[in-house]
């Protein structure tokens, strides 16, 4: 570590913080009045700043120890006083870590809090569920604002909803906060044949002996994981309403359950998270043929909703360069395609729109074809009415040629 000095432009002196020294030789001259006349030069040596670095070093892990112990005493209080079965199961400690240094964004302003400060959010340790955890993908582009808003539903415990067009990312976006947070995850698809039995358990044979199963709700419940209920909109509501009580944050009740399994109380890591392609009040596109209208009341009961739009133009172009292989010029060119297609969606004037999970087959086959106009032919066009067709291969001829 350098133990040299920084010399004050004011009057030659050495030391090691410009504030100090302005404070106990020049006392009416501020650090801001001393850097617009002297700007670009050093307010600490570089010895007082490793110095403060240490400091913050040593800071953030006694915060991190003391969180520990606190959780570490609170189960074992817990354990004494006799908690529920779900409090007992073996868990990975809460650990706070900055929410930049969790999903890799480094030092950008947009991570930060309004005050330019670390936001601390909630790790799990490793734990006994590791094979629950999703995979970490570094492919996947946030909008920072939105996993913010996500982060705090999660630290908050407040059940969120997600909705959008097809391929915005929903589903991965809750896939990736677990898998950065490692939180394990249960995700489970609803279709207009879901029915209650499969979301909280039933009645089964099992070794010639009847047994009650419990369903991916009640286990989630039990064991502290995150339960996103994918294609939400999908389901009958009355079907949805076994979910109302958890979403208070209530015990689940199972009326056909044994006696030992009929209340499920929730663990303290339990967080419950939903997805869709409409706010419940009905497909209003014509592309999302099956989702139903929704119980209001059930949606009230969700304390945050987002609708997740498509990523911008630059954010898409780099998924597509990162995963397919692809030169920034045709990324940029598929990218142009599917902005004028969503436009003319938008406006009534296509029967479809195009997601970027399709733009991706379209690439991957682009590339190893040799023609990014056959590409969307095969993942995208042939999917649409005549028309539409013609208008979506003209738009490709002009972008790529006739290639």
């Amino acid at each position: 570590m350098s133990n040299q000095k920084i010399s004050c432009k004011i009057c030659g002196a050495q030391t090691h913080v410009i504030q100090r020294h302005l404070a106990e030789a020049h006392a009416g001259i501020t650090l801001d009045q001393y850097r617009s006349l002297y700007p670009g030069e050093p307010v600490m040596s570089q010895a007082a700043i490793d110095l403060l670095e240490k400091k913050k070093r040593e800071e953030q892990a006694a915060v991190k120890e003391e969180a520990v112990m606190e959780m570490t005493a609170s189960a074992a209080v817990t354990k004494e006083e006799g908690a529920s079965i779900s409090a007992l199961i073996p868990k990975g400690q809460l650990v706070p870590r900055p929410l930049h240094e969790v999903f890799d964004f480094g030092s950008i302003k947009a991570a930060m809090n309004k005050r330019g400060d670390p936001i601390p959010i909630s790790v799990m340790t490793k734990h006994d569920q590791q094979d629950m955890v999703p995979a970490v993908s570094n492919n996947y582009v946030y909008n920072i604002d939105e996993l913010k808003d996500v982060i705090l539903a999660v630290e908050k415990n407040i059940p969120c909803y997600i909705w959008g067009h097809k391929g915005s990312g929903k589903s991965e976006l809750w896939e990736q906060v677990c898998a950065r947070t490692n939180r394990p995850m249960q995700r489970v698809q609803h279709t207009v044949n879901t029915e209650e039995s499969h979301i909280v358990g039933q009645w089964t044979v099992k070794g010639g002996e009847t047994v009650f199963e419990l369903g991916p709700l009640p286990m989630a419940m039990i064991n502290g994981w995150v339960y996103v209920a994918d294609e939400y909109d999908f389901a009958m509501p009355s079907v949805l309403a076994v979910y109302q009580a958890v979403l208070e944050g209530k015990p689940l009740v199972i009326k056909e359950a044994p006696a030992e399994l009929r209340v499920i109380k929730p663990h303290p890591n339990f967080r419950m998270a939903a997805t869709g392609n409409t706010n419940g009040s009905g497909d209003e596109t014509g592309l999302y043929q099956g989702t139903l209208i929704q119980n209001s009341a059930n949606y009230d009961r969700f304390g945050m909703v987002i609708n997740k739009q498509y990523m911008d133009k630059k954010a898409e172009s780099k998924i597509l360069q990162n995963t397919c292989a692809m030169n920034e010029p045709d990324a940029d060119k598929m990218i142009d395609f599917a902005t004028q297609i969503r436009e003319a969606f938008a406006a009534g004037r296509m029967s479809d729109t195009v997601s970027p999970r399709t733009l991706i087959y379209a690439s991957r086959i682009g590339v190893l074809r040799g023609s990014f106009r056959h590409g969307l032919n095969r993942s995208f066009i042939s999917k649409l009415c005549k028309v539409d067709r013609e208008v979506a291969d003209g738009l490709a001829q002009r972008i790529f040629g006739a290639v």
